[in-house]
C-alpha cells in the first residue's frame, strides 16, 4: 500500500508529460504510486506515458474510452487510488524534489486532513514570469476559503482516513471543480493547514480553460450561488473579490 497516490490527468500533454513525471520520480520521498489517466489525447501522450511506465512499476497508465474533462478524469484516478494520502499533479505542472518530503510530515505534525503550499508560476517554457503565489502558514476554514481560494491544485493533498475519498464535481465542466472540492472538505468543519514554503511550479499554458477569465468568473459565481446556496448579492461580492485577487496573483516580476 503506497503512502501517497498521485493523480495525473493528461490530455494532449506530450510536450510536458515526461518533465512532470520526472518531478515526481525525483522526489526525496519515494513511497508513492502514480495514476496517470489519459483523457483520449490526440497526440502522442498515451505512447509516451506507456514508455515512461515501463521504467517504474509504481506508474499506472489508464486510458479512458471517452473524453470527459479533467474532473471526471481525476475521479477515475481517485477511485483506483490505494494511498493513505491523495495528491494532484497535472501533466504540465512540476513539484520541487522536497514537496512530498515536506508536506507529509507537515500534515502529520498539524494533524491536518487537508493541506497545500505556496508555488511558483511559470510560462510554457518553464520560465518564472511573475511573483510566486504565497500562502500564510496557518489553518484555513470554510469561511476563509469562501472569500478567496488560496489552494493551488498542484499543491493540494488530503488524508483519506480523515475525510474519506472526496471527488470532483463533473457537472461544473472542469471549471471551479477543484475549488468546490476544497469547500466540500472544509464544510464538514475541517481546517486546511497551509505551508508557506514554495514547493511547486504551476505552468500557465495558452488556450487553457482557466485562461478565459470571463468564463471562469461566471462559473465561479454560479458555483457559489447554486452549489454553495449563497444568495445572489453575497455570491456576487465573493466573485468580485476573487476577480480582484486573481488579477493581483499574476503580478509581473
Amino acid at each position: 500500500m503506497p503512502k501517497v497516490s498521485v493523480i495525473m490527468p493528461a490530455y494532449n500533454a506530450v510536450s510536458y508529460l515526461e518533465e512532470s513525471v520526472n518531478s515526481l520520480k525525483n522526489q526525496n520521498f519515494q513511497d508513492w504510486e502514480l495514476l496517470l489517466i489519459d483523457d483520449c489525447s490526440k497526440d502522442g501522450t498515451v505512447s509516451l506515458a506507456k514508455e515512461i511506465a515501463k521504467t517504474d512499476n509504481r506508474i499506472h497508465v489508464i486510458q479512458k474510452e471517452k473524453n470527459s474533462g479533467s474532473a471526471d478524469t481525476r475521479n477515475t484516478g481517485i477511485q483506483l487510488a490505494k494511498g493513505e494520502y491523495i495528491a494532484f499533479l497535472d501533466a504540465d505542472d512540476l513539484w520541487e524534489p522536497k514537496f512530498l518530503e515536506t508536506m507529509i510530515p507537515f500534515m502529520q505534525q498539524n494533524q491536518s486532513p487537508f493541506s497545500f503550499s505556496s508555488y511558483r508560476i511559470v510560462d510554457e517554457n518553464g520560465t518564472e514570469f511573475c511573483e510566486p503565489f504565497i500562502v500564510k502558514t496557518k489553518g484555513y476554514t470554510y469561511r476563509d476559503l469562501l472569500f478567496y481560494n488560496r489552494v493551488g491544485l498542484l499543491t493540494a493533498i488530503y488524508h483519506v482516513p480523515s475525510v474519506g475519498k472526496k471527488y470532483f464535481d463533473p457537472s461544473l465542466k472542469s471549471l471551479r471543480d477543484d475549488y468546490a472540492l476544497w469547500l466540500d472538505i472544509l464544510r464538514e468543519g475541517k481546517v486546511a493547514y497551509a505551508n508557506s514554503e514554495i514547493l511547486a511550479r504551476y505552468r500557465v499554458r495558452r488556450g487553457a480553460a482557466t485562461s478565459n477569465k470571463k468564463k471562469v468568473m461566471l462559473a465561479h459565481f454560479r458555483m457559489l450561488k447554486n452549489r454553495e446556496k449563497l444568495n445572489f448579492l453575497y455570491a456576487f461580492l465573493l466573485t468580485s473579490i476573487h476577480g480582484i485577487m486573481g488579477i493581483r496573483k499574476y503580478r509581473i516580476k
